[in-house]
């Protein structure tokens, strides 16, 4: 199976953007020690949600909103 990936992550908006929103999200991860933690990927896609949203504008879906029949760790 295919896991579904938004889109606008293909789009000449986001690649400009990319590199500093994974910038902004590996601070947030060390900061709240999520690395290799179970079920973290939900708090990281709901700061870059949350981030895309509010700095960029930007309409972001995570993997768990376009793959609600897969399970996420």
């Amino acid at each position: 199976m295919d896991i579904k990936i938004d889109p606008i992550e293909k789009t000449d908006e986001y690649v400009k953007i990319k590199d500093e929103v994974e910038k902004e999200m590996e601070i947030y991860i060390k900061e709240n020690n999520l690395k290799g933690k179970m079920g973290a990927c939900h708090y990281i896609w709901d700061f870059k949600k949350k981030l895309l949203r509010e700095k960029y504008n930007i309409d972001w879906h995570s993997p768990k909103e376009l793959n609600p029949e897969v399970i996420f760790d």
